[in-house]
């Protein structure tokens, strides 16, 4: 399933046509997105968003790297919660599905969180349903 491309919050034109997004670009942007948008500010989805941007001039305590690790895999299962859920409906109702395998998360095979100074960073490496193995960084700064 296609989604438009975005570059720091804005469509991206190509060739005087709206460019689009599938596979793990798609994830990427989608993951990104949910990381960086503030949690419930979405009226149309209020579970979407995170807490991450929260930590943005917040002192960083022995703890942040846990609880912004927690918060990536809360993000992450609700992605992929929410794939499943529409493939499954797709199923029950006699539908094909418009998600390909290569949008499909199989497995988070780490999520790793560095702090240094006053910057945290993300480090997600994940593997699709089609076998391939991308990583997808996220700086909270």
């Amino acid at each position: 399933m296609k989604t438009l491309a975005l570059s720091n919050g804005d469509l991206v034109v190509n060739s005087g046509a709206l460019k689009t997004l599938d596979g793990p670009a798609k994830i990427r942007q989608d993951i990104a997105l949910a990381l960086g948008e503030n949690y419930g500010d979405d009226p149309y989805n209020p579970a979407w968003g995170s807490v991450l941007p929260r930590y943005i001039g917040e002192p960083i305590t022995d703890d942040t790297p846990m609880l912004v690790q927690a918060e990536v895999n809360r993000i992450l299962q609700q992605y992929i919660a929410n794939q499943q859920a529409r493939l499954e409906a797709a199923s029950l109702n006699n539908q094909q599905h418009t998600i390909s395998t290569s949008e499909i998360i199989r497995t988070v095979n780490s999520v790793d969180v560095s702090v240094q100074w006053d910057t945290i960073t993300v480090l997600i490496n994940l593997t699709t349903m089609a076998g391939q193995t991308m990583m997808i960084s996220r700086m909270v700064s």
